[in-house]
């Protein structure tokens, strides 16, 4: 039930990011971060690997430029399942023109 809980006031408060148009008296207010969809796709993507875990916590950890033409999008987000707490790290690698998605990844990391 908690994890429900806050799986849906993190997709609100993302949610509420995600407006395709903002009034420019409003834009200072509502501009979203240029992250914003990848960090909602790496939530989904986590919860469905983690479909009894609650996602506690969430980091941005920045955008890598590739030589490839590619760019990571990294993310480090904080779970809690059966008692314990753990890390997921979440890459998202894209087209760097295109912000098209090519490959996302999931590495689980130990608690330390």
């Amino acid at each position: 039930m908690l994890r429900h809980i806050v799986m849906k006031a993190v997709f609100v408060l993302l949610s509420l990011t995600g407006q395709d148009t903002v009034p420019a008296e409003d834009t200072f207010l509502h501009a979203q971060p240029s992250y914003a969809k990848w960090g909602r796709l790496a939530m989904e993507e986590t919860s469905k690997a983690y479909p009894n875990a609650s996602i506690v916590d969430y980091k941005y950890e920045g955008r890598k430029l590739m030589p490839n033409g590619l760019a990571e999008e990294s993310f480090l987000l904080w779970l809690r399942q059966d008692g314990r707490e753990f890390g997921v790290r979440v890459r998202i690698k894209v087209e760097a023109e295109t912000d098209r998605l090519v490959r996302i990844s999931l590495n689980e990391m130990n608690a330390s």
